[in-house]
């Protein structure tokens, strides 16, 4: 209730909470674990950055993926997956989630869980897509196909992390052809026939897959072109977004 309001947030770390907290995330008891985990996520939420940072400090990070392998027990594993989430927005404590593995078992409960999870965690991927350098990381697990499997919910929470997710992916050349051979056009496609927010972060993700020569055929063939041309269209596009749509259609008119 504290980290919910105001400075409390940086009082509540700077006066030297976050240890106990963490020790009490680790206290093998599960409606302490409930409590001090959703209490921590409270803490981290916003745009803090030193108490993210003193998750990392506290050595917090990896009682939070520990708790994800509680198969049983839903209410934790979803509040461990907004903690991972909140922390990961600290480029530090990013880093140091995929050092510790905590990829794979956030795509393994959202493989299983139910909405609350997916959002969750779709969030904490949206957070690790955005450095370039975890790509590779994000690939050997099979991020991939999770995303693009969240892209086609019909939970617009979750197409818009999977929309965001996609744009920072395909802005990295070694992916674009394997996005598109795996499927990616066609629920990038649709988000672009909706008026929702995913709209603009599947628009640059199309734009960005087009950007390569080798993507074209499969692109026109599972109506790129046609996405691309709404996009240009539309009213409720940017005027760089239209201007970038029209520089993608002439590349595709020249193949």
């Amino acid at each position: 209730a504290l980290g919910g309001h105001g400075s409390n947030k940086t009082r509540i770390v700077d006066e030297g909470s976050m240890r106990p907290l963490v020790d009490l995330v680790r206290f093998p008891d599960r409606d302490v674990q409930l409590a001090a985990t959703i209490a921590l996520n409270s803490i981290t939420l916003g745009l803090e950055q030193n108490t993210k940072a003193a998750v990392l400090t506290e050595r917090g990070v990896e009682p939070l993926i520990d708790l994800l392998s509680k198969e049983d027990d839903k209410e934790i594993v979803s509040a461990a997956m907004y903690a991972l989430g909140s922390i990961s927005e600290n480029e530090d404590v990013k880093a140091k989630m995929v050092e510790l593995n905590a990829i794979g078992p956030v795509l393994a409960r959202m493989n299983q869980g139910d909405m609350e999870i997916k959002r969750a965690g779709g969030y904490f991927l949206a957070t690790i897509c955005e450095q370039i350098e975890f790509h590779r990381d994000l690939d050997q697990e099979g991020a991939f196909e999770v995303i693009i499997a969240m892209s086609t919910l019909e939970d617009v929470e979750c197409q818009e992390y999977a929309a965001f997710s996609l744009a920072h992916l395909s802005s990295n050349k070694d992916n674009q052809v394997k996005l598109v051979d795996m499927g990616v056009v066609r629920p990038l496609v649709s988000m672009l026939s909706s008026d929702a927010e995913p709209k603009h972060y599947a628009g640059l993700a199309l734009l960005k897959l087009a950007d390569n020569f080798e993507n074209h055929l499969k692109i026109a063939e599972q109506g790129g072109i046609q996405a691309l041309l709404r996009l240009g269209r539309s009213r409720t596009t940017d005027e760089q977004m239209q201007y970038k749509a029209s520089l993608t259609l002439g590349q595709l008119a020249s193949n």
